[in-house]
């Protein structure tokens, strides 16, 4: 289980790379578009579109080492208040809902990737492509979210300490 573990998280760490430089290619662009707007008086067709692509790929493709590293936002105010026993119940059926949560969204992210290349929907905009690559990280996003959630479950639940969760810190 241990070796899973190590496999799941060297692929959330590639794809935090992945994620960081979909953002720094993401900021090229639009400083690239940017600059011929302003010197040429003419930009890049699409740009705006694929930035758009980009920044939901960045957000999906990271989501599950964010969590990992518990480098969220929270608001923490019920949380931070309550005893240590609370404050852990608290954790893990938090995490429990949000891995439900998630694995709902792959599934119905799944099927609606299937049925927009079943259908061969397009996007209408400046860059005419499939409704399904903007749909597919999603649901691969999503599915490794709620992994990610449930081993932060179980982790909290091995561990009687939830002290120790950088969030909750009292």
């Amino acid at each position: 289980m241990k070796a899973l573990g190590r496999i799941f998280d060297i692929i959330t760490d590639a794809l935090a790379v992945v994620s960081s430089t979909i953002l720094v290619a993401m900021m090229l662009l639009t400083v690239v578009k940017v600059a011929m707007r302003s010197v040429l008086n003419y930009g890049i067709l699409g740009i705006d579109q694929i930035s758009g692509i980009m920044m939901v790929y960045m957000t999906f493709l990271g989501a599950a080492w964010v969590l990992r590293r518990d480098s969220h936002v929270v608001v923490d105010l019920v949380v931070a208040s309550v005893p240590q026993g609370a404050r852990r119940v608290m954790l893990i059926l938090s995490s429990l809902v949000g891995a439900a949560v998630c694995f709902t969204l792959t599934w119905f992210g799944t099927k609606a990737v299937s049925l927009s290349l079943s259908r061969g929907v397009m996007v209408a905009a400046e860059l005419e492509i499939p409704r399904a690559v903007n749909l597919v990280v999603i649901p691969l996003g999503c599915f490794l979210l709620g992994l990610e959630f449930v081993r932060r479950a179980v982790r909290l639940y091995r561990n009687n300490d939830a002290t120790s969760e950088k969030f909750v810190e009292a």
